[in-house]
């Protein structure tokens, strides 16, 4: 049965205002967990998000941060497209000041990661409208050369793809930015080159290799310095000595008010020689190739280049047999000859 507090106050001659129902039980204060907030990475970039942050920048970076590594990494592409658009703009156009564009050349001198680097070599090579840097203006050039010959990943190859495929002057300039010797990644692009099909990036890889490859490429140098065989069908080409006669062959008849005349139908004679070539036997020895292999098997291995031609067997042999204890051999003089450096170096004077 349920007893209201009016109830009690008539059983007991108290008035029902005073009393007072006990206090409910609180639960406990305790905080409910906050949703994790999602934080930014660390940002290892440059000084362009610093130098270069206009309206757009500060607008991009304001948004909320994302979530997920792939959307994180996307905004942080946008920002540094859109500083990059800025420095372009402000430091590398025409009439920008002997300060901007000095500043803008430091930056750009300055950048670092991958991410930093891909921006600056899709956007200065005039992609979205904007001029194309590369092309035009060698002291930028020059200037991202230099960053990209820094990374080991993404710079130097792409430094290879502009040593093989650029202008003269890029190309140039690219090779001039190389470091001696080249990384992993960047062998990789030369033994791209070197398998494609098109002589002019083979020969040009093969002499980046000369002067600046391991001992990795040998394989590489070996399997491009010599093409087999390939046979072709059908027309491939037309070698005529002679002269062309032309002669009125025919008459069309024209007829107009009052008047009539001829069209003459032009035809043409050919006296001389035809050669018609239908089908041949391509087989190349690309010498070019064949002088580098001999160049980065000297520096690697410390002796000239053994004398098999292009016999891709007897070279194939001598990759598996004979070349890991020449290159061990070449290992082992170098640490001798830089322990018996460090000893000179270390050994006091007599004279003291």
């Amino acid at each position: 049965m349920t007893i209201s507090l009016a109830m009690l106050g008539v059983i007991f001659g108290v008035s029902p205002s005073l009393i007072v129902a006990p206090p409910r039980p609180q639960a406990p204060n305790v905080a409910s967990p906050a949703a994790p907030s999602p934080q930014s990475p660390p940002r290892q970039s440059s000084a362009l998000l610093t130098h270069y942050r206009d309206a757009r920048v500060i607008e991009l970076d304001s948004k909320p941060i994302p979530r997920t590594a792939a959307l994180q990494t996307e905004r942080e592409r946008a920002l540094i497209v859109a500083a990059l658009a800025a420095l372009q703009r402000e430091g590398l156009s025409h009439a920008a000041p002997a300060q901007a564009r000095a500043l803008a050349l430091e930056t750009l001198g300055g950048l670092t990661t991958q991410l930093e680097l891909e921006v600056a070599v899709t956007g200065l090579s005039g992609a979205g409208g904007r001029p194309n840097v590369i092309h035009s203006a060698p002291d930028a050039r020059k200037t991202l050369f230099a960053a990209l010959a820094r990374n080991d990943d993404f710079g130097q190859a792409t430094l290879i793809d502009f040593a093989v495929t650029g202008d003269d002057p890029i190309r140039q300039d690219a090779l001039d930015a190389m470091p001696k010797i080249a990384s992993s990644n960047a062998e990789g692009a030369l033994a791209r080159f070197l398998s494609s099909r098109r002589e002019l990036h083979i020969n040009r890889a093969a002499m980046i290799a000369s002067a600046h490859a391991s001992a990795a490429l040998i394989p590489a140098l070996i399997q491009a310095q010599y093409a087999p065989p390939r046979e072709k069908k059908g027309d491939e080409g037309w070698i005529a000595i002679g002269k062309t006669t032309s002669y009125v062959q025919g008459m069309i008849p024209v007829v107009g008010d009052a008047s009539g005349a001829f069209q003459p139908i032009v035809g043409n004679i050919f006296e001389g020689s035809l050669l018609r070539i239908m089908e041949s036997v391509v087989e190349i020895y690309r010498t070019e190739v064949h002088y580098s292999l001999a160049m980065v098997i000297d520096r690697s291995t410390g002796e000239p280049a053994p004398a098999l031609g292009y016999d891709q067997d007897r070279w194939m042999a001598w990759t598996r047999d004979e070349l890991p204890p020449l290159l061990a051999r070449k290992s082992q003089r170098d640490v001798e000859a830089a322990h018996l450096a460090a000893t000179r170096t270390s050994r006091p004077d007599s004279d003291s």
